[in-house]
């Protein structure tokens, strides 16, 4: 059967399981592209993923006339915060530094390929990626990613001005020159 993005997103209101799994294959890649920027492990970033779409599922009837991909978008954001606060002070999630192994291939431009900035991104411990993203990509302020993450307004910016200085480091060292 051939779906459109309005037949599919009106199938998933009703439950229908085959546009469940249309929409899942559409957003699939986009959306993991997101938990990515989150999360420094594809297995982490793919429970996130699920999470997400497990939500998206269950909550769809409620979903507004509103962007409907902004609105997915929101809740891999949340789900991606929540599985922060929930392992952040798990000794297995805490950061090791990550060397790269081989110089960032740039191309003439100059520009950094989205991939690149995900590989980038996921050099960062947690906390600092998880601050980054949410104010620098999603537009968050420090007094709302304080709150969201349960930590204070000034270590929301610490932690922003750290990330900051850790991914010009990176990109020294990964051979990439603007």
């Amino acid at each position: 059967m051939e779906w459109n993005l309005a037949d599919i997103v009106k199938s998933c209101k009703k439950q229908n399981a085959q546009a469940q799994l249309a929409l899942f294959r559409h957003y699939k890649k986009q959306l993991l592209g997101l938990c990515l920027r989150y999360v420094n492990s594809r297995e982490v970033a793919e429970e996130v993923l699920m999470d997400a779409f497990v939500t998206i599922f269950k909550t769809i009837k409620s979903q507004k006339d509103g962007s409907f991909e902004s609105w997915m978008k929101s809740i891999v954001v949340h789900k991606a915060i929540d599985y922060f606060r929930k392992h952040k002070n798990d000794p297995a999630f805490e950061e090791i530094e990550y060397v790269l192994d081989k110089k960032v291939e740039t191309h003439q431009s100059g520009q950094l390929e989205l991939n690149e900035l995900v590989k980038f991104l996921q050099c960062l411990p947690a906390g600092y990626r998880m601050v980054f993203n949410l104010y620098t990509i999603e537009g968050y302020q420090h007094k709302e990613i304080a709150k969201k993450l349960g930590i204070s307004v000034n270590t929301s910016k610490s932690q922003l001005h750290k990330a900051k200085l850790k991914l010009q480091e990176i990109l020294q060292k990964g051979g990439y020159h603007a």
